[in-house]
């Protein structure tokens, strides 16, 4: 029996053009010149032409849980992790790739990284039909993210994930047969490409080359191409500098530094629509295991214990003087648990925003501490789909959302005031109907002409999302539970027996999306990104049920007060 050739799993990373040397990649307190740097490796007859490696081996730490034990069981005090980098940079087809192992990864300079180039890569050679794994995150105010393994090879429709509207941080699966290479088992794509191979760094060079051609030249799958629809932005592209100067403005208001060169109103940037601006944990923090959050601005420090923007501002406003855009990565933000301890690493301001602004030609996004663009393709694709979405607004006459006073602007009494003086119209907001003991809204205004009608102020798209959802499941269960149907009817008959016609129909007719906006917004074009991604795709269940998505628009006549 032949002998089984070892293997090692390949963690690959494309770095940027224009590297001077290797030793630039590398973050400074691992350089070779630097006291605990990285040391050089002699490399022999086996490596590849311009193959180098640095090793930092045997760094000792005290893990959090000894520290925290060693009270009771003292033996533990003397307990250290001990961790080994080792980063290969192996030049392929004129490129240059850091090849990781251990804690390698961690001592790379990220701004030499090319963003985005295993996914590139998936997005042309994964079989959509043999994946094992998908890793997303959504970019709204809710900043969801979600890991989803199936064991088994599995087509991507089984994960019931949504592709399209996600970010995706991570695939698994099996290469399709559009390239010959080697069976490389499960290969892993984030940033970086991971497989598994001989030792023969020779193979693993011609493999990354054939890689870099794929991404550089094929066209993406259908199934996956929404992931080329997110453009990377370099870090230090003027673009990338101006729209920083834009998000320090809207994070700071009255405390921003004046930017250096050109004021910022006289910048492209600044015509611009703000759509999010919220804060959100990055994907390694694990909420259950946060107690407070800690700012650090050079020796001072801040704390806040509420995850949202305003709590994040006011901590903020705190630091003495002005802030810049070099605020955005100098200021660093740590999640710490009820002990105090760490529950993250220290990372820039910038990691822990999600921002979004644009107009109706650009989109813009930073999420995870790295600034995208929203291919122009797609967003024209988005605006023709939601052009298919009938507005309704003129037919449906919604009376204009008044400041009626500070405890009368309410959802509930917008709808109530909406069907005054009105025989076409009745108001269902807060009559409470089950379906398997869950309390489900039925509509907010039934109209006569068979419109369930589903209101909300527009706060962003969290708000969006449980608007376009609440339409969905309402119409669903009044095509599936009987009960709810009948119980439905009645609650409309005791009102206007007018309308009960209307009531009983199964699908509802029309599901109409009432959003009331208190600018000049339009509808749907002003909508963040990924809302007009989350109202597509619920328009489209909507009709796959029988009924008719729509869309009105309501008119505050008052900034809502939070």
């Amino acid at each position: 029996m032949a002998e089984k050739v070892p293997a090692l799993r390949f963690n690959c990373f494309l770095l940027r053009e224009g590297l001077g040397s290797y030793e630039h990649a590398l973050r400074s307190q691992y350089r070779p010149d630097k006291p605990n740097g990285m040391r050089k490796l002699a490399a022999s007859s086996l490596a590849p032409t311009g193959c180098v490696a640095y090793l930092k081996d045997m760094s000792e730490k005290a893990p959090a849980w000894a520290k925290q034990l060693a009270p009771v069981f003292t033996e533990l005090q003397g307990v250290l992790n001990f961790s080994n980098r080792l980063v290969i940079f192996l030049p392929a087809s004129g490129r240059t790739f850091a090849i990781c192992f251990g804690y390698g990864s961690s001592t790379l300079e990220w701004s030499w990284v090319e963003a985005n180039f295993g996914l590139k890569f998936a997005a042309r050679r994964f079989d959509s039909k043999a994946m094992s794994g998908i890793g997303s995150r959504r970019i709204d105010a809710s900043a969801r993210s979600q890991w989803v393994q199936i064991p088994a090879n599995s087509s991507i429709g089984d994960f019931e994930v949504e592709l399209d509207g996600e970010f995706t941080r991570k695939l698994v699966g099996k290469l399709d047969a559009g390239i010959t290479l080697p069976d490389l088992g499960a290969v892993v794509a984030t940033d970086s490409v991971s497989f598994k191979l001989d030792t023969d760094l020779n193979k693993v060079r011609d493999i990354l080359g054939k890689m870099l051609e794929t991404a550089e030249t094929a066209a993406a799958n259908k199934d996956l191409a929404f992931i080329d629809s997110l453009e990377p932005l370099r870090l230090k592209s003027e673009i990338v500098k101006d729209l920083e100067k834009l998000l320090v403005d809207e994070l700071f208001g009255a405390r921003a530094r004046n930017p250096q060169g050109t004021p910022l109103n006289q910048l492209a940037v600044s015509s611009l629509d703000v759509h999010i601006l919220s804060f959100a944990p990055p994907d390694d923090v694990s909420v259950e295991d946060i107690h407070d959050f800690v700012i650090y601005k050079n020796d001072l420090e801040e704390v806040f214990d509420t995850m949202n923007i305003d709590a994040l501002r006011a901590a903020l406003v705190k630091f003495p003087g002005k802030f810049g855009v070099s605020s955005l990565a100098g200021i660093k933000i740590q999640a710490r648990d009820s002990n105090g301890e760490p529950a993250s690493f220290a990372k820039p301001l910038k990691s822990w925003v999600v921002f979004e602004a644009g107009d109706q030609k650009r989109r813009y996004l930073l999420t995870l501490g790295k600034w995208y663009a929203l291919a122009e393709k797609y967003t024209e694709k988005l605006d023709q789909d939601l052009s298919q979405i009938e507005d309704v607004t003129d037919i449906l006459q919604l009376i204009s959302w008044d400041d009626w006073g500070p405890k009368q602007n309410w959802e509930r009494h917008f709808n109530e005031k909406a069907i005054e003086r009105r025989q076409d119209l009745v108001c269902l907001d807060r009559h409470k109907l089950y379906s398997d003991g869950d309390e489900i809204e039925a509509c907010d205004l039934l109209h006569s002409d068979g419109y369930f009608i589903h209101v909300k102020p527009y706060s962003g798209s969290q708000t969006l999302s449980h608007l376009f959802s609440q339409g969905f499941v309402s119409a669903q269960t009044l095509i599936s539970d009987a009960e709810y149907r009948d119980a439905f009817i009645e609650v409309v008959r005791s009102m206007n027996d007018d309308l009960v016609e209307v009531a009983s129909s199964a699908p509802p007719k029309f599901v109409t999306y009432a959003i009331a906006f208190d600018g000049n917004q339009k509808l749907p074009q002003d909508l963040p990104t990924f809302s007009k991604v989350n109202l597509r795709s619920f328009s489209k269940r909507i009709r796959l049920i029988g009924s008719i998505p729509t869309l009105a628009r309501i008119q505050m006549t008052f900034k809502k007060s939070k």
